[in-house]
């Protein structure tokens, strides 16, 4: 399908760029909708490790329905006509029982998701991953996601322009897994809920849909949603793979934010870090 005027510009953001931050996909009151759906289980579920609901359980909630709208359906195939899913999830972090390393670490906690170098979609762009905020992330101890916007390849250092991505519930954002990102650790003692997609293009090596949760999911849907039903993996490794997905898009675009790349990179030094990992075992030894 030819790109239109406004579908054509989004792509090249994409591209420029390697961030989609959207406007007004998602209402608070269909995000209070989810969580509502979801307290239960992620109650059932608390861990001082971070807790999941997978595809196949957001399908029986009837959420997924909900997220793929046509909104995020037109800027995922604006991207990539032949999209599958790799990852679709939702997590909690309980911020009051998680480690902070990033203190600790040389790279402050950024890091990219390598992989394979070749897959691109026909129009060029890679694997990317969509974020959904499930609660307020106003400030940036809040658990903001960070990334570096249009830096694919080169080193990571000091004095990089980054944006730092935060919002109300529903916030939701999407960016090119190439380039570093980190989610920023929570200084304080609350909970932070996140829905995640991950996207490659169709017809290459893509273990995930083998997974038991892609199956189940594929099972539920039962080919009742065939748009759904090709993103979980049903044209996948056959003679069908090349294929486009079925679903025809109507000018319904997601509008875009303006990209902030205010804030500088800043990596510490190996001593600074040595520093940082010695104080911490002498508080933990002096019971701090």
């Amino acid at each position: 399908m030819k790109l239109d005027k406004r579908e054509l510009s989004l792509q090249t953001m994409y591209l420029k760029h390697g961030l989609l931050p959207f406007q007004n996909i998602y209402t608070q009151q269909i995000i209070d909708k989810w969580n509502g759906l979801l307290d239960p289980i992620f109650h059932d579920r608390q861990s001082p490790e971070t807790s999941y609901v997978y595809s196949d359980e957001l399908v029986e909630l009837g959420i997924l329905d909900d997220v793929l709208n046509n909104k995020l359906l037109s800027a995922i195939t604006v991207l990539d006509p032949c999209p599958i899913l790799f990852q679709c999830h939702c997590f909690e972090i309980d911020w009051s029982q998680t480690n902070n390393q990033t203190h600790y670490d040389l790279l402050e906690g950024w890091h990219k998701d390598h992989r394979d170098p070749n897959i691109k979609s026909v129009y060029g762009c890679r694997p990317f991953s969509i974020y959904i905020y499930l609660n307020d992330v106003k400030q940036t101890n809040d658990g903001a996601f960070e990334i570096i916007p249009g830096y694919a390849t080169g080193p990571l250092e000091s004095n990089l322009n980054y944006c730092n991505l935060k919002g109300r519930k529903g916030t939701c954002f999407l960016w090119n897994r190439d380039l570093y990102h980190r989610l920023h650790e929570k200084n304080c003692s609350t909970k932070q809920r996140v829905l995640k997609l991950s996207v490659q293009t169709n017809g290459w090596a893509h273990s995930k849909a083998q997974l038991q949760e892609f199956h189940q999911t594929r099972a539920l849907l039962n080919n009742t949603n065939p748009t759904l039903s090709y993103l979980f993996g049903s044209h996948c490794n056959n003679n069908l793979a090349i294929q486009t997905i079925p679903f025809a898009r109507k000018g319904q675009l997601p509008q875009i934010r303006p990209i902030d790349y205010s804030r500088k990179t800043h990596m510490p030094c190996k001593a600074s870090v040595m520093f940082r990992r010695f104080k911490s075992k002498v508080d933990q030894a002096l019971g701090f």
